[in-house]
């Protein structure tokens, strides 16, 4: 199981991610939590008020009374809301599709260049902090092999105003496509192909530089 970490819970525990065995009792989201607390007073810390946590299973909000398996993701970090002064949240969440026009995708797996990849993630979310008045901003990427229907990327973003929050979650996304070192291999009927990249994916990047602030 991939265990993530964001802003001030990451900060407390001193990672940001780590690969852990599933312990066999268990088996829920809060049953985790029990068993982190074990770990260490990092983890203590980080998770003693629980009001003041989120979390998600493979890029979908969940409940401590989720169930869990040893091949989920979980990520847990602060609620995005960011206070009294949001006033507009927007989200994208991207998936793996199951064709390329004719072609159908049986999976399709992501590759990453661990250290720069994190590097270039941290970049690319200061800038739209830089460029908006946000409260808050989250950026989940996943990597390895992925079916058809499953979570990719999600980003949200809070602002006091809609505008704000709707532009930096369109340009993350585009960002993340053109400046973020992943690369997609998509297995098919004919075999296994590498996605290039599209110019279309450039050009929606380009406009940003364009409007830089």
């Amino acid at each position: 199981m991939k265990l993530l970490y964001f802003a001030w819970l990451k900060q407390k525990i001193g990672i940001g991610e780590e690969d852990i065995a599933l312990p066999d009792d268990v088996a829920t989201i809060a049953g985790l939590v029990d068993w982190l607390k074990t770990r260490g007073p990092g983890y203590g810390e980080a998770l003693a008020d629980l009001s003041a946590v989120r979390f998600a299973v493979n890029q979908d909000f969940a409940k401590l009374d989720h169930p869990l398996t040893e091949e989920d993701e979980v990520a847990l970090f602060p609620p995005v809301t960011g206070g009294k002064n949001v006033g507009a949240l927007a989200s994208f969440t991207g998936l793996v599709r199951g064709s390329d026009g004719d072609a159908a995708i049986g999976a399709m797996t992501l590759e990453h260049y661990p250290g720069m990849t994190e590097k270039k993630l941290a970049e690319i979310e200061a800038e739209a902090r830089r460029r908006w008045p946000l409260e808050d901003c989250l950026v989940i990427h996943r990597y390895g092999r992925l079916e058809p229907g499953e979570g990719i990327v999600l980003v949200i973003t809070a602002s006091s105003h809609r505008k704000a929050a709707l532009e930096s979650c369109a340009f993350l996304i585009d960002w993340l496509k053109t400046s973020a070192p992943f690369w997609k291999l998509e297995e098919r009927d004919a075999g296994q192909e590498w996605v290039e990249a599209r110019a279309s994916d450039d050009q929606a990047a380009e406009k940003w530089v364009a409007t830089k602030k």
